[in-house]
């Protein structure tokens, strides 16, 4: 594919317009009808179980503000955030990726488009895609179009690369999903509130955290009993609690208020939720059983590195799902993650491999004058073994 997917804001209604009707609008307004019909917990509760199910599909929520902006005969261009204009960036691929392949690519793309799950690894897809691209290199997507197993095929018209990409939720591995997580703490905000002062509720479960909202508010009546008796711990079935006092008119507003706060409670292998108004209610859950994240990453990579021809140079690539910036300086050197990926790259059937790189989605985009850039903060992991010499003109790019 020879595509320049930078995108002008003049351009972005017609790559919308262009996206809406190759899928079918009816498809997408049904989707963000199902999202809007789901049912909202009392105020003040946050509602953080709904919003995680709702940018499940990242593109759902940019289509809804492209269509409100429509009916209401707003120009995009003047509203163009940097998100949706990324958002833009995606679609203008997408549509060449119609409009460039035979019709039986088009049903498999759109089976992609509409799976919350399958989208969200395809837009990483497209973000290394769309690096090559800019670099000036051709890039084959050769899983879609059913050429081979592995996902990009980059040429610079003399090598060529092979890559293969992998999307892991923050969940993989986990015994506390986040969904199950965020669903515990609205019900906790909508039935402590109001709040007559700041406390931490620590959660150890035994085993896996269901879904279970009838638990979770009978957890809530137990909360509430304990502090008025000055009781600190409690325990309804496989949830066990304890209540810490924080500074009375606590008021959490920043990422920087957030981790001093949580300094005194915080466990790696825990999930926390900070809710603040005139006082502030923390809630962290982990679980009694070891998660297994490196493990579960270990498996897709090697599984991914099965999906390669073996016949040229080669790249995994991987997208940890909301790693922050900050947090990327804790995996570097002698971490457990340093640790699996050479074992990953040491072993004798990954030979082919070039390197393994990490990444997130959480680096914010750039603004460059009237230019507005995006990239990702990123870890790196060499092959120093690897039988293919990786080609020197990939490091740099050709542009």
């Amino acid at each position: 594919m020879k595509l320049l997917p930078k995108i002008l804001d003049k351009d972005a209604h017609k790559e919308f317009r262009r996206f809406l009707r190759t899928t079918g609008q009816t498809n997408w307004e049904k989707k963000i009808t199902k999202i809007n019909s789901l049912p909202f917990f009392q105020s003040p509760s946050p509602n953080a179980y709904l919003n995680h199910l709702a940018n499940r599909n990242p593109l759902i929520r940019h289509i809804e503000t492209y269509l409100r902006l429509e009916k209401d005969g707003k120009v995009l261009r003047n509203h163009a955030t940097p998100d949706l204009m990324k958002a833009c960036g995606y679609l203008k691929v997408i549509n060449a990726l119609f409009h460039q392949n035979e019709t039986a690519v088009r049903p498999k793309l759109n089976s992609i488009l509409f799976d919350d799950e399958t989208l969200r690894a395809f837009l990483f897809e497209l973000d290394i895609a769309i690096h090559f691209i800019l670099c000036g290199y051709d890039v084959q997507f050769v899983d879609l179009q059913n050429f081979g197993t592995f996902d990009l095929l980059v040429s610079d018209g003399l090598a060529e690369l092979e890559v293969e990409c992998k999307t892991k939720s923050a969940d993989a591995g986990r015994k506390i999903t986040r969904s199950n997580f965020y669903l515990l703490c609205d019900v906790l905000v909508a039935e402590l509130a109001p709040l007559t002062d700041s406390f931490a509720v620590l959660f150890k479960c035994d085993g896996r955290l269901i879904g279970n909202q009838e638990l979770f508010h009978a957890v809530a009546e137990e909360i509430r009993k304990s502090r008025s008796a000055r009781r600190d711990n409690g325990q309804v079935n496989t949830l066990r609690f304890e209540i810490r006092n924080l500074s009375s008119g606590l008021q959490i507003r920043t990422n920087e208020d957030a981790a001093l706060s949580l300094a005194p409670h915080w466990s790696p292998d825990a999930h926390y939720f900070v809710w603040s108004n005139r006082e502030t209610l923390i809630v962290g859950c982990e679980s009694v059983d070891e998660d297994r994240v490196l493990k579960a990453i270990y498996e897709d990579l090697k599984h991914g590195a099965g999906q390669l021809s073996k016949t040229r140079p080669s790249i995994l690539t991987c997208r940890l799902e909301d790693i922050e910036d900050e947090d990327w300086s804790k995996l570097r050197g002698r971490t457990g993650l340093a640790a699996m990926s050479a074992r990953l790259l040491g072993g004798p059937d990954r030979s082919h491999v070039n390197f393994v790189v990490y990444s997130s989605g959480k680096t914010l985009p750039k603004n460059e004058g009237a230019v507005t850039s995006f990239s990702a903060t990123n870890l790196t992991f060499e092959n120093r073994d690897s039988k293919y010499p990786f080609p020197k003109s990939f490091l740099g790019g050709k542009a």
